[in-house]
């Protein structure tokens, strides 16, 4: 399926997706209880966190400056990172400002690595591969997805959320 002098950014590219989807999925399984529960959030300031969390969505766009400076398999790279990074400080800010500021994080490495990582596919893989290198993506997504919340189904009778957020 994937010839041999695009296996490196095939392999990239699956690395990154499983990333990006245990990051959004660990951040969506937790959320709302550790908002509740830890944090003591009402319903308004759930709403506004999960706002925040569209904004990134919208300025995607922005990256197109970013590639003014970075290449884009930089810029997948630290996508994930800076979702990593969001997700993982989640359990250490227990507040408003706190939450806002590492979901926005978390949002922006999301968004920027969904934008570039269609782009790398469009322009690694001629028009034959890439329906089969995108939905192969979608299916390990998927895979990544529910393997996650098994994970954290198991884990979350021994941890807690500050080492479930930094664990995942």
């Amino acid at each position: 399926m994937v010839q041999q002098d695009k296996l490196s950014i095939y392999r990239f590219l699956i690395i990154l997706t499983i990333c990006s989807t245990v990051g959004l999925q660990t951040w969506m399984i937790l959320f709302n209880n550790f908002a509740v529960e830890i944090a003591g959030l009402d319903g308004k300031e759930v709403g506004l966190i999960q706002s925040v969390r569209e904004m990134p969505g919208f300025l995607s766009l922005l990256v197109i400056y970013v590639m003014l400076i970075l290449r884009e398999h930089t810029i997948a790279a630290l996508s994930i990172f800076l979702l990593g990074a969001g997700l993982a400080l989640t359990g250490f800010f227990p507040s408003c400002s706190g939450l806002l500021a590492t979901t926005l994080v978390m949002s922006f490495g999301f968004h920027y690595y969904e934008t570039i990582n269609k782009s790398l596919i469009l322009q690694h893989f001629s028009l034959v591969q890439t329906p089969m290198v995108f939905s192969r993506l979608r299916s390990i997504a998927a895979a990544a997805a529910i393997l996650t919340a098994g994970l954290l189904f198991i884990l979350g009778k021994f941890l807690d959320y500050k080492w479930g957020y930094t664990l995942f």
